[in-house]
């Protein structure tokens, strides 16, 4: 699967065929054919594997205890860890998904964020209803601290030198969280 994880990156599913898979893992084509049936096979199960993963993060992350804005710190950080130990597969779901269409067997990628989004929406809206978050549009939340998340995950990827990082990734969300704009006093808050 590493092998092939990596050629699929770097080649893209296409141009990637079972002979370079095999040789790179040091492996037959038989042995090959027999866990996976094909090159379609051993990428879906590479994918499979990634949605287990995240499937067992979401569920590993939620924490029950503290704060709105605590359990929300805890679960992003959590999924960032996640996401350290599984770099190579998120490079190659990326370079799948954003690249040109490459014949590569359907799968729905969309997946991975609507999990993550109904998680981070539930958290926020808990958070807004116990007034531990301000009140705000939940979904604007939701989406600006997936937007943290995503970019953290996409800068670590496209340039490690200047990845955040769990330091950076907890310092950007408290920024996000303490908000970057003083309170609105009475006179200046909108009329709702």
């Amino acid at each position: 699967m590493d092998a092939a994880i990596l050629l699929f990156t770097n080649r893209g599913y296409a141009a990637t065929s079972v002979r370079e898979i095999v040789e790179m893992a040091g492996v037959t084509k038989p042995s090959l054919y027999y866990h996976f049936e094909s090159k379609e096979g051993i990428y879906l199960a590479i994918l499979e594997e990634l949605l287990k993963i995240a499937d067992e993060g979401i569920a590993a992350s939620r924490v029950k205890d503290g704060t709105a804005r605590e359990r929300l710190q805890a679960f992003l950080l959590g999924i960032f860890r996640i996401f350290e130990t599984k770099k190579a597969e998120v490079r190659m779901m990326n370079a799948v998904f954003w690249g040109p269409a490459q014949g590569a067997p359907p799968f729905d990628f969309e997946i991975f964020h609507e999990k993550l989004k109904a998680v981070i929406a539930e958290f926020v809206a808990e958070g807004i209803a116990a007034g531990d978050l301000r009140p705000s549009d939940p979904q604007d939340v939701t989406l600006a601290l997936m937007g943290v998340l995503s970019f953290n995950m996409d800068l670590t990827l496209a340039h490690p030198e200047l990845g955040l990082g769990q330091d950076g990734l907890r310092r950007t969300l408290d920024l996000v969280f303490e908000g970057l704009a003083a309170p609105l006093t009475a006179q200046q808050e909108p009329a709702r």
